[in-house]
């Protein structure tokens, strides 16, 4: 009985890699998860809870969101401006916000949110909110006629 000899691989080569994120992925993961969370009407420039459909096909979800990557370290500093519901705690919305963006963000990246930054630009009841949308659709549809 013959013995076939141990094959060793010796040709296998080391591959450099290395998977880095633009911020804007970060931003968008923040934005769309903001969306999810009760008492944030929007960020600046941005709607996140439109009455009728979450978001517009027109609306970037990075506006008012402000990121500061180091994809050497994996971490992440957020800054985020937002239109809250008037007659809501704000503590309690940020806290929400926290916990939702740090889940999504560990979810779909290795990246670590190390700060979060949050400034209210406005508190809106969720009427004059949905009245301001409409006043803004309003003048949007007629500039592009």
């Amino acid at each position: 009985m013959t013995t076939m000899p141990e094959l060793k691989n010796d040709t296998t080569k080391t591959i450099d890699h290395q998977l880095r994120y633009n911020e804007t992925v970060i931003a968008k993961i923040v934005g769309k998860t903001l969306a999810d969370v009760p008492g944030v009407l929007s960020t600046e420039g941005n709607v996140l809870d439109n009455l009728t459909d979450r978001f517009r096909k027109d609306d970037n979800p990075t506006e008012g969101v402000k990121v500061d990557l180091d994809n050497d370290n994996r971490t992440a500093k957020l800054d985020l401006d937002a239109t809250l519901e008037y007659g809501k705690s704000a503590p309690d919305i940020f806290k929400e916000a926290i916990n939702k963006i740090q889940a999504a963000i560990e979810e779909m990246t290795d990246v670590k949110i190390t700060d979060i930054k949050m400034t209210v630009k406005d508190l809106m009841t969720r009427s004059e909110w949905a009245d301001k949308q409409k006043d803004t659709k309003s003048e949007s549809d007629s500039e592009n006629q």
